[in-house]
């Protein structure tokens, strides 16, 4: 796992900035890469790159060249199928390998096959190859977006790296945010909004996507494709039986598959379903060395995922280790996750998953995860029942007794049977701070500049908007939305506080091939939620309460005997950390900070913190900007200003988070 730097000008001219400039930018990413760096500057182009040694440790320098040095890539990632794709190569022309490590592999893919080679690639990757010969690059990311990348164009110039602070450190970018993707932020918790980042003019690679440079009248122009997308068909005819079969051997096989590995190699292991599958696996293939376990709690064990990892190791036979969350290193953590990946945390999971990273690095470099399992096969129970509310909900329209039971049930968990549209009711359910509740909380200045959360409602309308391009049933549709918003922040959380202690997080179920899998597995197959006694459907809460709702049901009979029956039953658990409490010392240190005042109407933020326990699903984001606001800009932002206060303010939250993450 790497850290790259590209730095490109207009054919004919050096990069603006000095080879030493970009090495001090370069080492930004120093904790993605503490192994090697390296430094290329060549024509108009300036690549650089910091390295974790895991494949062919003494090989794989880079960034690498073409034996002809017409091409030059700097790439971080893994190929999970590289014996495969190098016996390919192989076949069609004669290709002399130095190494033993997939930077090669990925170089003659792309050399001989362009970007055709996306679709050949198993794993988790982000590059940058520059063609000489044709003054162009290419960017890509993997199709779930397990690694980053992001770029901007500064000048005349591009620059592209591995995090946006190293972007952002570029002598000529303008360092401004940009307050729609903040304001998208409090209400998601996502750094990102479709290829919009928090900084203005830094943008991302979208998952699954390739992007070209070239250079017309002296400035840098992008095109974009998408290279992977979901099966649009579900195989209706087969059988539970059969989908459970597949599903087996898929994740086995993916499993056996991300083990590759020339370094110490380790588990996390969170007490829940996912990570169970993955270490029993792992067990049965006879990797004894990777029998190491990890797992986060606190001393109280609020969430029993101390319990439930340890019960675990001990079914496995492995050596089980205990990172200690407390509320003083939960907040040095935070404060230095932010610092350092210069962007606010997502949940606060990630400093659990910084505090594991660092307890087990002296041990290991790579760590299995179980991150994608909920996202594929149907694992958040209210989140999902909610949607089918909203799918459902015009079967209020007509008459009948289960109806005008239904509708009545809506009314009672929303306020009303008519719930809009599925924009609308998504936003209303799965954020933070919902958008119809965000004038209470910013400034009319601040929503001004947020341009009134317009771009957040076009990114989810966009979300939804695509799979009516496809004929699969709404339900299906849904989970497809909810895999595309919710994934790329989960795996980002990791990437960022696993490489945050210089350790490769991989993750099993967030693969492609198995992604394809389990989309193509009729919706009943994933998740099963009975209609009520009448024959007619119930609300998400109703349903919910009567506690017959089956998630991840063909991935639960897959491993059904493999898995303790305990663990098999455990419902859903985020969040497995008292934090709520621990948000206490915060508050005097936001009620100061120009930040929020800049942004935050004063009323909402007393109220805020006169219960920060109770009010937490808000303070989170709220305290996240502010921290992020402090670390590169001190005073807050000059062109907004505080606005008069407003009485009878009330901050409510959504109500369906708790499975989230």
């Amino acid at each position: 796992m790497c850290g790259l730097l590209g730095i490109v000008a207009p054919p004919g001219r050096r990069p603006g900035v000095s080879a030493g400039t970009a090495a001090l930018m370069r080492d930004r990413l120093t904790h993605r890469g503490p192994d090697d760096a390296g430094l290329v500057e060549h024509h108009n182009v300036l690549f650089a790159h910091r390295r974790l040694k895991v494949i062919d440790p003494d090989a794989g320098v880079q960034p690498m060249w073409s034996t002809d040095r017409r091409y030059l890539l700097i790439y971080n990632g893994e190929l999970y199928n590289d014996a495969a794709i190098r016996r390919e190569l192989s076949q069609h022309r004669r290709v002399a390998f130095t190494t033993n490590c997939d930077t090669e592999t990925l170089l003659h893919a792309l050399i001989v096959w362009g970007e055709a080679a996306l679709s050949r690639l198993r794993g988790m990757f982000a590059f940058a190859l520059y063609d000489f010969a044709e003054n162009r690059m290419l960017l890509a990311r993997d199709p779930l977006g397990n690694k980053p990348l992001y770029y901007a164009r500064v000048g005349r110039e591009f620059v592209v790296a591995s995090q946006p602070g190293a972007v952002a450190a570029h002598p000529d970018m303008a360092i401004e945010p940009d307050l729609a993707v903040v304001s998208a932020y409090l209400s998601t918790i996502r750094t990102t909004l479709g290829r919009r980042t928090m900084f203005a003019g830094i943008q991302t690679v979208l998952p699954g996507e390739c992007v070209e440079v070239r250079f017309v009248d002296g400035r840098p122009v992008t095109s974009s494709r998408e290279y992977w997308a979901e099966p649009e068909a579900t195989r209706d005819d087969l059988s539970f039986e059969d989908a459970t079969a597949l599903v087996r051997e898929a994740v086995i096989e993916s499993v056996a598959a991300h083990l590759r590995s020339d370094v110490p190699r380790c588990l996390l292991l969170s007490g829940g379903l996912d990570s169970a599958i993955i270490a029993t696996i792992c067990r049965d293939l006879g990797a004894a060395d990777i029998m190491q376990t990890w797992c986060a709690a606190d001393a109280d064990d609020c969430g029993e995922d101390r319990r439930f990892a340890s019960m675990m190791a001990t079914h496995l036979g492995a050596r089980h280790h205990e990172a200690i969350i407390d509320e003083s290193s939960f907040q040095r953590i935070w404060l230095e996750l932010v610092s350092r990946n210069g962007v606010p945390l997502s949940t606060p999971n990630e400093t659990a998953i910084r505090a594991v990273a660092a307890s087990l690095k002296p041990h290991a470099t790579v760590a299995l995860s179980g991150e994608g399992a909920d996202e594929l096969f149907g694992g958040y129970a209210m989140p999902i029942l909610c949607g089918l509310d909203a799918i459902h909900a015009d079967l209020t329209r007509g008459k009948g007794t289960a109806r005008d039971r239904f509708a009545a049930e809506l009314a009672a968990q929303y306020g009303s049977a008519a719930l809009g549209s599925e924009v609308d009711h998504y936003l209303r359910c799965n954020c933070w701070i919902p958008t119809d509740r965000k004038g209470t909380l910013l400034s009319e200045s601040a929503m001004r500049a947020a341009e009134f959360d317009r771009l957040l409602v076009a990114e989810i309308a966009g979300q939804f908007a695509r799979e009516d391009e496809t004929n699969l049933e709404a339900e299906q549709r849904l989970l497809r939305v909810h895999r595309r918003i919710n994934l790329t922040g989960l795996l980002g959380r990791l990437d960022t506080s696993t490489m945050a202690e210089s350790v490769e997080g991989r993750t099993p179920f967030a693969d492609a091939r198995l992604a394809e899998l389990a989309a193509s597995l009729p919706f009943e197959h994933k998740f099963k939620a009975p209609r009520a006694a009448d024959g007619g459907w119930s609300s998400a809460a109703q349903t919910l309460a009567r506690g017959a709702v089956e998630t991840k049901c063909v991935l639960r009979a897959a491993f059904a005997r493999d898995v303790p029956l305990e663990i098999l039953q455990r419902p859903k658990a985020s969040f497995p950390l008292p934090f709520q409490h621990w948000l206490t010392p915060v508050v005097q240190r936001l009620i100061k900070s120009a930040a929020v005042g800049a942004i935050i109407r004063g009323e909402a933020m007393s109220a805020l913190c006169a219960d920060p326990a109770g009010n937490w699903l808000t303070l989170w984001p709220v305290a996240n900007i502010a921290l992020w606001f402090e670390h590169h800009w001190g005073a807050g932002l000059e062109s907004i200003q505080p606005e008069p206060a407003r009485p009878d303010v009330t901050i409510t939250p959504a109500a369906s988070l708790s499975e989230i993450g």
